[in-house]
Order: structure tokens, then C-alpha cells, then sequence
């Protein structure tokens, strides 16, 4: 059960629902809401995506989503030179903040590229379909890359964000 992914809680549409609110630090109150449903439901949905490891509850009312177990563990570090003027590559920037499976951009000063893009998929097939649209996007828009490199995870060790201050 550890390796296998959660596929049957996370192909029903409530509990994506509820893993895509704890994902954007929704309240209960908020994803019961949206979903049109007691929050007593969402309470007891969660329990069962706790007892299969799809999440787990750092502290009261707060919980993490295991990305490996719901199946986004394709991480992707990708680095970006474009060969446009500095309003391209803001308008590049303002794009990839839009992409819900870009997770961080940013902008490299004094290297040779650009920009470096941290992005996480469900797997490979759906890494090049995205890939092929952002190529497309940047086509149309007149985006030029002048370099381009990506690493992609074959598996992950750690998956934290930082905690201390």
C-alpha cells in the first residue's frame, strides 16, 4: 500500500475536490462549501483519504497531501534563456505563474539563463502534452529561447517546503 497510488479516492470527484482544496490551504468550511456539502462529509472523507496515506494531518485542522501517493510526483527543473526583450520575458513570467503544474519561478540574475521553472506532473505523458502547448504558446507569442535545459526527477527524496524561519 506505501508505493500504490491512491487511484480510487482520487478518481472520485469529492475527494479531488477536497485534495485540491487542502492543496490551496482551503478550510474545511471553504471545500464543504464549494462542494455543496455538510462539512461533517468533507470530515469523514478525509478520514478515509488519511487512512490510505493520501494525506496526513500535521496538526489540528491541518493537513499535507502525499504528492507521490496521489500521483504528481514528476518533478521537473527547467531552465529557461530567451533571446527577447525584458517586456517578453515579464509577459513569459506572467504566463508561467498561471500554470497550475508550474509550482516556482524564478528569475536567475547573473547566470546564463534566464529564468529556472520547478514543475510537477502526473507523469511523463502528461510533462510532454504540457510541454508541446507551453512550445505553442511561446510560438505564437514570439518567444524566442535561446537556451534550454530540463531535469526531470526519477524519484524524490525529499518534498518539503521550508518550515523555520
Amino acid at each position: 500500500m506505501e508505493n500504490e497510488i491512491c487511484k480510487s479516492e482520487i478518481e472520485d470527484p469529492v475527494n479531488k475536490r477536497i485534495l485540491e482544496g487542502l492543496l490551496r490551504n482551503q478550510t474545511l468550511d471553504e471545500i464543504a462549501e464549494e462542494l455543496n456539502v455538510a462539512v461533517r462529509t468533507v470530515q469523514n472523507r478525509i478520514k478515509q483519504l488519511e487512512k490510505r496515506g493520501c494525506i496526513v494531518e500535521k496538526k489540528k485542522g491541518v493537513w499535507e497531501v502525499n504528492y507521490r501517493r496521489i500521483g504528481l510526483d514528476t518533478i521537473a527543473v527547467v531552465l529557461l534563456s530567451v533571446k527577447n526583450s525584458r517586456d517578453d520575458l515579464v509577459k513569459l513570467i506572467e504566463h508561467l505563474k498561471r500554470l497550475d503544474y508550474v509550482e516556482n519561478v524564478f528569475e536567475i540574475i547573473g547566470g546564463e539563463f534566464d529564468l529556472c521553472v520547478i514543475v510537477r506532473f502526473r507523469g511523463l505523458e502528461e510533462a510532454m502534452k504540457e510541454n508541446d502547448l507551453f512550445i505553442r504558446w511561446m510560438n505564437r507569442n514570439g518567444i524566442l529561447v535561446d537556451d534550454f535545459k530540463a531535469y526531470i526527477s526519477g524519484k524524490t527524496h525529499k518534498d518539503h517546503r521550508r518550515s523555520i524561519i
